[in-house]
Order: structure tokens, then sequence, then C-alpha cells
């Protein structure tokens, strides 16, 4: 790719804003779409503010979710007969923290009634204190001062009292806390005490915002018990826990679209071949990024110091690799750290017969020394061999595309010239799954939703890769194709089947397909009419075209002469989906309404040839052209592409190619010089960023094919 001028990025001041981790206070500026949830705890609050007991409501989420600005949202939208007061117990120590709760309670009642309370508060708060704490003199007159200390009434007397008196005034009360789980241990158990012991007055209630997991953590430490104990602690406190929902995906990808879209859609304009930044950002992105920046101060502070360095790193740099590098930066810096003493093996030309790329056991050794464990070591290697392909044995893909790339020595170093340093699916749960689905409990047409079927599309991803990685094919057989078959099948046309998901269910499909037993014909032919969209199982068939070519390859480099063992089930699938998908794409092309992409149109003719279905296609649509229902301008139209998808890296929206080599192979020439061909309506070409129509389409095949015939008459004429 091009260099980047440094002149031409966005500055802060300007498109990149500094991120303030501030919460927001302004419902409109919600962009979570959290109001579904904000309305629900409001209405909830205020159904219970008015019983005159007191419950304690928890926001629950983990930090960097947002708790704060949920709770502007709900506190601002609570009606006006609910009194709001805050209360930080950050700001106090043990001494203070019971006076320092009954003033923030007090103060939300009218003055006229305040300092009743704020006696009656203190009687309550005189109960609760060590007697030694208040007695000055500790020697022979200590009898005389405990009497003087004795209280004239019980505890529970005293609290009666207040409460009593809070009650007459009927004002209805919800003291927030927040950061609940940022107190210290003991200061956290001391909290919760007083609201459950001293707080608990009627019409007061509580709202605690917290994270589960680390609260859990700090109770136990100040219980001095285990973690279980501290949870059913938190559950007797907390009768209301409200978890935060997750962010959808989208609202967290338009984070990172919009701080770093337009950066990466600028260098990959100026690109000259090969794949784009943006294209090899998006791919490392899907991977490797989603499942770690999935709360919006993740993907904040991310962002940020994306943008940030990428500034100071003055251009010559690959900004698809610099955010590759700074994601790594950011959240595995003991991993940063350590790149560049390997920067010998990182950057390197290639491999050879005298250089060997480093073992996979050598690497995991390397990423679990730096302090990660599990699977986790597994994502780091894939991702740093799409960085660093020759430095692994089998990476996931290679440099081609653009310069100043990472894995250049020239430029590695500028990659790593600051000095500021910088969830996952359960395996228990995939494998869980994959034993349901093989015992045969997940019916067919049925979903796992906690993980192959997760809501959210990269949770989704990750459980696909970790099933691939667990599938077993000598037990893993029939219900798992059926299930993953009627996933697949069920795909409408607005779903992209080049979509990470499908793809991933495919190549695993894919790969059952072929370590499985013969079937007979019609069950064959039932299996591939599942398949209304024929591009799905068209992509199977031609990885397992492309392993049966491996196998033919591998055997004649060993010199063997027993042929490869003959994949019987594979051949079937393959006959019939011939002649099926080439019904399909016929139909499809007679079909002047139809809504399926011309991308996935040319996909199905592809897997077509590969899968040496062409003749019978070639037979088909000429009878169609002779018989009447294709036209040949109808036809040429579905091999109109958009210039920049057919090669041309410069080419605006509206340029289009005729792929006439296609369509030569679909029609022979003869047929094509001689064929009628209709012209279509007259309209005007798209421009510059406009969307070419199908009238569009079809005006340009049309003049593309009078365009070509006049080239082979011309042709034609000087051969003669």
């Amino acid at each position: 790719m091009c260099q980047i001028n440094p002149r031409s990025m966005p500055t802060i001041a300007g498109v990149t804003e500094p991120w303030v981790d501030a919460p927001e206070t302004d419902r409109r500026k919600d962009k979570l779409d959290r109001g579904p949830f904000v309305k629900m705890a409001k209405d909830l609050l205020e159904n219970l503010a008015d019983s005159n007991d007191s419950t304690v409501f928890g926001l629950v989420g983990p930090w960097g979710s947002g708790k704060t600005s949920v709770l502007n949202f709900i506190t601002g939208a609570l009606d006006d007969s609910i009194h709001v007061v805050r209360f930080n117990p950050w700001s106090f120590d043990e001494e203070r923290l019971q006076a320092e709760l009954y003033a923030a309670i007090i103060e939300a009642f009218p003055a006229g009634s305040r300092k009743t309370l704020r006696e009656k508060a203190v009687d309550v708060a005189r109960r609760t204190t060590p007697i030694w704490k208040v007695i000055p003199v500790v020697g022979t007159g200590v009898s005389e001062t405990v009497r003087e200390f004795l209280p004239e009434k019980s505890w529970d007397s005293a609290f009666e009292d207040m409460a009593g008196t809070i009650k007459a005034a009927r004002v209805k009360v919800l003291v927030v806390v927040d950061d609940v789980d940022r107190v210290q241990p003991k200061d956290l158990l001391l909290l919760m005490k007083t609201i459950r012991l001293l707080g608990r007055f009627p019409r007061v209630n509580y709202l605690l915002a917290y994270d589960r997991k680390s609260t859990i953590k700090a109770l136990s430490l100040g219980l001095g018990g285990e973690e279980g104990d501290a949870q059913v602690y938190l559950e007797k406190i907390v009768q209301y826990p409200l978890d935060l929902p997750d962010p959808q995906q989208h609202f967290l990808q338009e984070i990172i679209d919009t701080a770093l879209q337009p950066i990466l859609a600028r260098a990959s304009a100026q690109s000259n071949g090969g794949t784009t930044p943006a294209t090899r950002f998006e791919s490392f992105y899907d991977k490797h990024m989603a499942t770690t920046l999935t709360t919006p101060r993740a993907c904040h502070r991310y962002t940020g110091q994306a943008v940030t360095f990428l500034q100071l790193a003055q251009g010559d740099v690959d900004p698809a690799d610099f955010f590759a590098i700074i994601f790594l930066r950011v959240f595995y810096p003991d991993l940063y750290r350590r790149l560049p003493s390997w920067r010998g093996e990182l950057t390197r030309k290639g491999i050879s017969r005298e250089v060997k790329a480093t073992s996979k056991e050598v690497w995991s050794s390397r990423i679990n020394d730096c302090g990660y464990k599990g699977d986790t070591i597994v994502e780091l290697m894939e991702a740093l061999a799409s960085l660093f392909p020759h430095a692994f044995p089998d990476p996931f893909w290679g440099t081609n595309g653009g310069r100043f790339r990472v894995s250049d020595s020239e430029y590695f170093d500028r990659y790593f010239t600051f000095s500021l340093p910088a969830g996952d699916m359960s395996d228990a749960a995939v494998i869980s799954d994959l034993a349901r689905i093989r015992r045969g409990e997940v019916a067919i047409g049925h979903k796992c939703p906690e993980t192959f079927d997760h809501p959210n599309e990269r949770m989704q991803i990750q459980a696909l890769k970790k099933g691939t990685r667990h599938t077993d094919h000598e037990s893993d057989g029939q219900h798992l194709i059926d299930y993953l078959s009627a996933g697949l099948s069920r795909k409408d046309v607005d779903e992209d089947f080049r979509s990470t998901t499908m793809r991933l269910r495919s190549a695993w499909l894919a790969s059952l397909l072929w370590h499985c037993e013969p079937w007979d014909k019609p069950a064959v032919e039932v299996f591939v009419e599942k398949f209304t969209r024929p591009v799905i199982l068209g992509h199977c068939l031609q990885q397992n075209m492309n392993r049966s070519n491996n196998e033919l390859a591998q055997r004649s480099v060993m010199e063997q002469s027993t042929p490869a063992p003959e994949h019987e089930l594979f051949n079937v699938l393959t006959e019939i989906w011939n002649q099926q998908a080439a019904a399909w794409l016929l139909a499809e092309w007679q079909n002047t309404n139809s809504k399926v992409p011309i991308d996935e149109l040319l996909a199905v003719w592809q897997y077509l040839v590969a899968l040496e279905g062409l003749p019978k296609l070639q037979v088909e649509t000429l009878s169609a052209l002779e018989a009447g229902p294709l036209s040949l301008t109808a036809l040429a139209a579905n091999f109109v592409i958009s210039s920049y998808a057919a090669g041309n890296y410069q080419a605006l929206p509206s340029s289009l190619t005729l792929l006439t080599n296609q369509l030569e192979n679909t029609v022979p020439p003869d047929q094509l010089l001689t064929l009628p061909l209709e012209e279509p309506a007259d309209v005007p070409a798209a421009q510059g960023d406009e969307i070419p129509s199908a009238e569009q389409r079809a005006r340009f095949a049309y003049e593309e094919l009078m365009r070509w015939r006049q080239q082979q008459a011309s042709r034609r004429s000087r051969d003669y």
C-alpha cells in the first residue's frame, strides 16, 4: 500500500476527539439502546418505592459496561415523588461511613423534620459504636464511666423510633451507591453490614452498582471465606439484582468503525494491488479482537490509543497491521513487550531448506512464558501468524497486499517506538453441546443458543471454531451433520453467503461429509434438496474437491502406484448437486425479479465449473435461449459485476465489467454471435457512487455484447 500522509490523517481535535471515560447523563446520547432496560428498572423502582419495606436493588455489569451512565438514565427518569440521594463509599473511612450514610438519607427529607431525624439517628448510631471508643479514661473509674454511657433503651427501640418518624414523613428515598465493586474488602463488608442492619428504614431503598465477579471476590476476602459463601452473602443483601444487558455487537462495531474506518478506507483507496488494509483489518478483528472488545470502555480505550499512536507514528506504517499491533499492546502487553526480541524470526523473508519456521511448540512455550494459558495461547499464535506468516509453519494468510507491513524488517521498528505500555466461549459449554447433539438431544431444526447459535455473532464464531477443534469424526456423525445442515439450509437470501459464521459452518460440515460412510441415493437427493441456496453446499463440495486434489498430489509426490481411495459419498453428492444447482441457476437467470445477488449467482456458476457441472449447464442454457424463456441480454446481465470486484481497485461503484470469458464458457461463441440480442430500455448509466440498477446492468450488458460482436467480426474478417 502507499505511504500514509500524516497531514491527511484525522487530528485529535478534529475528526477524532480524545476519549474521556465520563458517564453520560443525557438519555438522548444513549448509543447502546439501553432504553428498554432503563424503563424496566424505572418501573420496578417506582412500583416498589411505595412499599413500607426497604428494598435493595443491584445494577450488575462488568467494568466498562456503562453502569454509571445507566444509573444516570434511571434516576433521571424517576418521577418527582422519589428523592434520589447519592452516597460515595470511597469518601469515608470506617469511623464515618455510618454517619455519612445517615446524613445522606436525612438530606432527602423536608428541612423541618431533619433535626428530629438527626437526633434519632445519633441515638441509633451510639448503640453501634464500641463503648471503649467513647470512654475518655481507662482506670479505676471505668465502672462509673460505663454506667454513664449505657443507653436508656435498646437498639431495637431506638431503631423503631427513627423508623416510625421516617414512615410518618411519607417520603420515598432512593440511595444510589456507585462503584461498590472498587471499595476495599474491609470497607465493602462494612458498607454491606450498614445497609443490612442500620439502613433498612421503611420507604428508604437502595440501588447498588457493581461488577458481580469483583464484588464477590472482595467480599470473600473481607469475610475470610470462600467465594461461594460471599455469593450467598451478597444474595441476602441484594433482593433484586438487575443484570445490565450486554451491548449488541453492532453497537460495539460502530464504536470501532467510527474511529478507524475513515483511516482504513483512505489507505485502502490508495492501495494498488493485493488485499486492502480495510479487508485485512476486518479479518483480524473478526478472528482475534471481537471476543475481547466486549464493553464500550474497552472499545473506546482501544480506539483512542490506536488513533493517537498512529498519528505519532508519522506514516510509513500499514494501518491494518498497526491497529492489530496496538490491540496486542493494550490487551496483551506482556506479549507485546517481547515481540521486538523476536525481530529476526518475525521479519524473515521466507522459508527454505536452510531456514525453517520456528515450530508451534516453541511459539506456544514463549507465549506461555509471557503469562498466557490454554486457548489464549492458540488464539495469540493465530494472531501473530496473520501478521508474521513466515515465522510460523502454517500461517492463516500471507503478507500479500501493501507496503510498510510490520513483517518487513525495514519498518518493523516503527510499530514499537512508543514508551507508553498499553471473554471467551467456554470449552466445557462447546463440548457439552457437542455431546447433546451426538446423543440426539437437539432436535433437527433446533438451536444451541449458548454456543453455536449464540445471539452474539462473535461468541458464535468462537463456538464454531472450538466445535470444529473438538469434533471426533469417528463418533460425531449423522446427528451433527443434520444439525449443521439444518442451520445452513434455513439461511435466507439476505444473509451474505460469505459471512464468517456461514464459512465456518460449511467448512465444518464439509469435513464431516468427507469422513462419512456412503448413503443411498434417495437420502443424498433429500439432503441436497434441503439447501434452497445451492451456494452453501457448493462451498462444502469445493472444499472437499480441494481435499481430493491434495490427496492425489501427495500420492504423486510420494510416487505411489496405488490410486487414491474413492470418496463415494462426495462423488454422489457432487453429481446430484450439479443437476440441482444448474436447474436453480437457470431459473434465477430467467427470473427478472430475482432477489439473489449477482455475487451469489456467479459463485454457484464457479462451483459448477470446479465440480465439472458446467457441461450440463451449457446444454440447458442454450436450450432455454433457443426456446425463448431466456433472452441473451438477460443472461449477459447476470455476468455484469462492478469493476472494483473484477480487480480495478481505483474504480467507482458505478463502474461495471462484463465477464465475457465466463459468458463464452456458458454459451459457445458462435451462438453468442448469432442468437437474437434483445435491446433493453435506454437508461442513463450510473455515475460516481451510484449503485447501478438492474436496468442499467442490462443496458450495459447489451452494449458490451454489441461491442464484443463487432470485435469478433473484425477479427474474423482479418483472419480471412
